[in-house]
């Protein structure tokens, strides 16, 4: 199983209620019934509009992200093949689980994109992306049946239609209900900690990024699902924006949660680095700083995906509660 921990509780829930349901009124799956007839696949159409042939029973999924992988994490498929950053180890989000490192085999990658050859060579019987690029798109689908799902979609809907294409409709379902549950729970747990005005921020290539409270990333766990206080100057129309100290500064959160790209980096280590930097008197002036409320997390915690946003929960819980 690859549920995050924060969900499995109440999928196993889920799933003991379907099954006493089901008693005596067994639900037809596809193999139910195109399996007897000697149908192999049934066409769905993807994002693409493109009518896709998906195996009944795929054996090898591949997928050329780690997103999309994180989509099928969460409906419980087994994802065999995964593309492999060039230049680089392959970084997996803390949430991904170990059992999944190990068997995963990884495709090389070229100047940054899938090998299309590399993949060929293993051999998938269905392959799925999230990349709006068409020509590469047509190349995949000459090695197998290739699915295109929008990224753009709320990550609900998105979900549904990744599971329209495995035939795990029920499967979705549980997700998005243990996952309200979940955050319905945790808004408690969190507000009883006192936290204030959040904000989540993550630097990259020297660049501050700030999540806003659109219905993408970070910002839609923390001030949508989670209903948390953003301070004055969030954006409210973009996943993120890009913002300096200055700005933060007058956006100055209670509480910030902030990724750094340094490996095992603390808050200590982060401050210190501020404070011999030309940032270093307005970081200090920051409410989050004097409140000793600031925490590292990972590039993960900004992922939009049903795992992610299930990982951000418990990270915020957990930080907050000194777990």
């Amino acid at each position: 199983m690859k549920y995050s921990a924060l969900a499995k509780a109440g999928l196993g829930l889920a799933l003991l209620l379907v099954f006493l349901t089901a008693c005596g009124q067994p639900k037809e799956t596809r193999a139910d019934i195109f399996n007897p007839n000697g149908i192999k696949v049934m066409p769905v159409r993807d994002s693409f509009g493109q009518m896709v042939n998906v195996p009944i029973s795929p054996k090898r999924i591949a997928v050329t992200d780690q997103l999309a992988m994180d989509y099928l994490n969460a409906l419980d498929a087994t994802v065999s093949l995964a593309a492999k950053p060039a230049g680089g180890s392959y970084v997996f989000p803390p949430y991904t689980e170990q059992e999944q490192r190990d068997s995963l085999t990884l495709i090389e990658t070229s100047n940054g994109s899938l090998d299309p050859s590399a993949l060929a060579g293993q051999k998938p019987d269905l392959i799925f992306t999230d990349s709006s690029d068409r020509s590469a798109y047509d190349a995949l689908s000459k090695i197998a049946p290739t699915v295109y799902i929008d990224p753009t979609l709320d990550w609900r809907s998105e979900l549904y239609m990744y599971s329209t294409f495995l035939d795990r409709d029920t499967i979705a379902r549980q997700y998005m209900n243990a996952y309200q549950k979940d955050s319905n729970s945790a808004k408690n747990t969190i507000a009883a900690a006192n936290p204030g005005t959040i904000a989540a921020v993550m630097i990259k290539d020297n660049a501050m990024q700030v999540y806003g409270s659109s219905q993408q990333g970070a910002g839609a766990v923390i001030y949508q699902d989670l209903a948390l206080k953003a301070p004055e100057g969030i954006p409210t129309g973009a996943a993120s924006t890009t913002i300096n100290m200055a700005q933060l500064q007058q956006m100055n959160p209670d509480t910030l949660f902030i990724a750094t790209g340094e490996k095992d980096d603390t808050a200590a280590a982060l401050s210190k680095r501020m404070e011999a930097s030309a940032d270093g008197a307005a970081w200090n002036e920051l409410k989050a700083v004097q409140n000793g409320k600031v925490y590292i997390v990972d590039s993960g915690f900004f992922n939009d995906t049903p795992l992610a946003k299930s990982y951000v929960i418990q990270t915020i819980a957990d930080k907050l509660t000194n777990k």
